[in-house]
């Protein structure tokens, strides 16, 4: 009774009463806004989720298989190369549409997670296709693109493109300042619009099959070219000569048992056999030359002893490129795996090498051995003892160990 009449006899204040309202009533306030939030939060965890379920589900190259790769974090891989722009009015040259048959052909591999083309020679950068009709940029690419895929499935019995145009998985970059060395190829490689851990960089006329799989379990020290095996009706597996056949045609084959001898030099040799010394393909991770490559290391001397940059499509280029990649630091080791991926080369068609009378290259003392190339590429480009691994670039005994170079 005492404790009672003691309480209740001592009355709170009126300001009391009034700031003991205001911190129930914030206090209520804050319970509900915090329950409001945690609410939302939930629900935008949720919508993520759902909204990365669906991205997974309704990706245009999704599998069971690329499902797990995403799950277990399996390197992304990235195809970049250099194509020229189609110049409105002037005649097709027809190697364009053996190119445009290796891109297809790329862009339906499920090995390759990305298509990046680099059109150089574009006449303008606007993307309002009603104004620029007579102009040549990446969307006149695009719907070139897309008309070859459509007269592709209407001839080929490969109409499989999960419900998704195949042409999401094309990334195509305007380029208004000509065609890019090799040094700004590599560089076009390693930026931020490449989004593959791993990079294969080629010629644009190179066509890969599944072999191209063992890209993804590269190691990260190791850096691989291809030689071409060519483009042969009996080498050249028919889920990738489907797309020659169907987009340029079949004409070729009139001419298989012709013994002349333009067609002897010409598409139906295995250059990953008879010369070691050529490639057309590069293939490393992104992140073991970053900011490695000096430009200087791209150039060679012309016949005026002047140091001047090369391009891919030069006679001997690759043979120079290879010793200035060699330059950097965190490479363990260079070879032509031409032997464990196989690239097709689809030039059935007139070589388009730049002429030597463009930039006469001075010939020093020539490469190494025996090097067909060495005419063309000096020391120390044509492969010296200066070079990691010499020239050509064989593997190393531990590479041919099983996984020796791969993960």
């Amino acid at each position: 009774m005492m404790l009672h009449h003691r309480s209740s006899s001592i009355q709170p204040s009126p300001q009391r009463k009034i700031i003991l309202s205001l911190f129930v009533i914030g206090f209520f306030l804050g319970v509900t806004f915090f329950s409001h939030q945690l609410e939302n939060n939930l629900d935008h965890q949720l919508l993520d989720t759902r909204n990365n379920a669906l991205r997974s589900s309704s990706s245009p190259w999704s599998s069971t298989h690329s499902t797990i790769d995403d799950a277990n974090d399996v390197k992304k891989v990235s195809y970049v190369t250099s194509f020229w722009a189609k110049t409105p009015g002037t005649k097709i040259h027809p190697h364009r549409r053996e190119i445009e048959a290796a891109l297809l052909a790329n862009i339906y591999n499920p090995h390759i997670d990305q298509v990046v083309v680099f059109l150089d020679g574009v006449t303008s950068g606007d993307d309002n296709v009603e104004e620029n009709s007579s102009k040549s940029s990446c969307v006149h690419f695009h719907q070139d693109m897309a008309e070859i895929n459509r007269q592709f499935l209407q001839r080929s019995a490969s109409s499989n493109t999960h419900g998704v145009d195949p042409m999401s998985k094309v990334t195509c970059v305007n380029v208004i300042t000509g065609q890019p060395t090799y040094h700004q190829m590599f560089l076009n490689a390693l930026s931020n619009v490449v989004t593959g851990d791993i990079v294969i960089m080629a010629n644009a006329d190179m066509a890969f099959d599944d072999s191209i799989s063992k890209a993804r379990k590269l190691k990260e020290d190791v850096l691989l070219v291809l030689g071409t095996r060519g483009f042969s009706m009996d080498a050249t597996p028919a889920s990738t000569r489907q797309f020659y056949d169907a987009i340029v045609g079949t004409e070729y084959m009139n001419n298989v048992n012709d013994n002349s001898e333009r067609h002897k030099k010409d598409w139906d040799v295995d250059q990953c056999k008879l010369n070691p010394w050529s490639w057309d393909t590069w293939i490393f991770h992104k992140e073991a030359i970053q900011g490695q490559l000096q430009e200087e290391h791209f150039q060679r001397p012309n016949i005026y002893d002047e140091m001047v940059p090369f391009y891919m499509n030069e006679n001997g280029a690759e043979n120079a490129a290879l010793w200035a990649v060699e330059q950097c630091p965190s490479l363990a080791t260079t070879y032509n795996a031409c032997d464990e991926m196989h690239s097709w080369s689809f030039h059935l068609t007139a070589k388009t090498h730049h002429s030597q009378g463009q930039t006469i290259w001075s010939r020093g003392n020539g490469g190494v051995g025996r090097n067909p190339n060495s005419v063309f590429v000096p020391k120390p480009w044509g492969g010296s003892e200066r070079t990691k691994w010499k020239s050509p670039p064989y593997p190393p005994k531990w590479c041919k160990r099983e996984n020796g170079c791969f993960e």
